[in-house]
């Protein structure tokens, strides 16, 4: 089952990494510069956060994405009891904790059963005009695959709309990203395009601007100001 999109799941898993990590709503809201009425509502289960609020919260806790997307099974019982421990009594029960999931990885690595890694997948990207970000974030959702199945770092597996780099990616092609906020000249990413929308092209930094150059030389290349251009991954 995807939990993907699941505003009580996010909601439940931001307070408990808040909780864990007694960060309060304020503090919370001004180290990552997001607005403490649209925090409230992502833990009040009003709003569900884009793609890239979750890699910020992510990042902040030190957490992967689907720890933040998927339900959790802890047992009720745990997290209250964690909470009334002393700090170094707590780091204790984390490093126990810790021990004991490598060593269950070990067992399972050992008995012959593929790792498995949790991915985003559903999303298309623009291989010519730029297409509505909001509207593939709603079409997102996870899917577990074996490791051995995808490249190393892979974050997402998403679908070329548009033939604007064939032959390098074919449009209906599934591709393989990881996020980046930056990338170096001449690599294909995906690019989100403020007030435009998201496409895949070859970037390149130019002084003050962006350009974002197609494969297919039908297309011209694209040109905007750095402010106004966020890469979302590259294309592994």
């Amino acid at each position: 089952m995807s939990y993907l999109g699941n505003k009580e799941v996010m909601a439940q898993n931001i307070q408990f990494f808040m909780d864990k990590n007694s960060v309060s709503r304020r503090k919370l809201s001004d180290d990552l510069s997001i607005s403490y009425t649209t925090l409230t509502d992502w833990i009040k289960g009003k709003t569900y956060p884009r793609i890239d609020k979750i890699e910020l919260l992510a990042n902040y806790f030190h957490i992967s994405k689907s720890d933040l997307v998927e339900k959790r099974s802890d047992n009720s019982d745990i997290l209250p009891i964690y909470n009334k421990l002393s700090p170094p009594r707590q780091k204790k029960v984390l490093e126990c904790a810790e021990e004991e999931l490598e060593e269950q990885e070990k067992e399972t690595k050992i008995i012959g059963f593929p790792e498995r890694k949790r991915i985003i997948k559903g999303r298309s990207t623009a291989a010519g005009a730029p297409i509505d970000g909001d509207v593939q974030d709603s079409e997102a959702e996870t899917t577990v695959v074996d490791r051995e199945e995808i490249p190393r770092n892979a974050d997402e597996i998403i679908t070329i709309a548009g033939n604007s780099m064939e032959p390098f990616l074919m449009k209906g092609e599934q591709a393989f990203i990881e996020y980046t906020p930056w990338v170096e000249n001449g690599t294909a990413a995906v690019v989100s395009i403020e007030d435009v929308g998201v496409t895949c092209k070859y970037v390149y930094v130019e002084g003050q601007d962006i350009r974002l150059v197609s494969e297919n030389d039908a297309y011209d290349d694209m040109i905007y100001p750095c402010e106004e251009v966020r890469i979302i991954g590259k294309i592994l």
